[in-house]
């Protein structure tokens, strides 16, 4: 009997060693390898961030359908457009432009 509680003894501090290494592996692959929960986590973030930019693009591309459709089908918003931002004017047709005032006009106007 004697014989068995030694040799327990003395296998006792091997295997507290070797399952301390055993737990401390898996903890590093868990928490530091290749396909850790961290980077999971990161993953999860970052594919959601672009699912948010792919409906924001997704959404502007649809406005974007629906104004070249009206540019090309409806003369009404081409003559608006050319009205507004390449400033024509129909014939006999007068057009007025404010102009903005300066920095200068603006503090001469605040003195008086």
């Amino acid at each position: 009997m004697k014989v068995k509680n030694g040799t327990l003894e003395r296998k006792k501090p091997v295997r507290i060693i070797c399952w301390t290494i055993i737990i401390v592996v898996v903890s590093i692959i868990l928490f530091f390898g290749r396909n850790s929960f961290l980077k999971v986590f990161l993953y999860k973030n970052e594919v959601s961030t672009l699912e948010e930019k792919v409906q924001l693009l997704k959404s502007e591309n649809d406005k974007l359908r629906r104004e070249n459709h009206e540019l090309k089908t409806n003369p009404e918003v081409i003559e608006k457009i050319a009205r507004e931002q390449l400033g024509y004017q129909k014939s006999g047709e007068k057009v007025y432009r404010f102009i903005p005032p300066t920095t200068e006009e603006k503090d001469t106007n605040k003195k008086e």
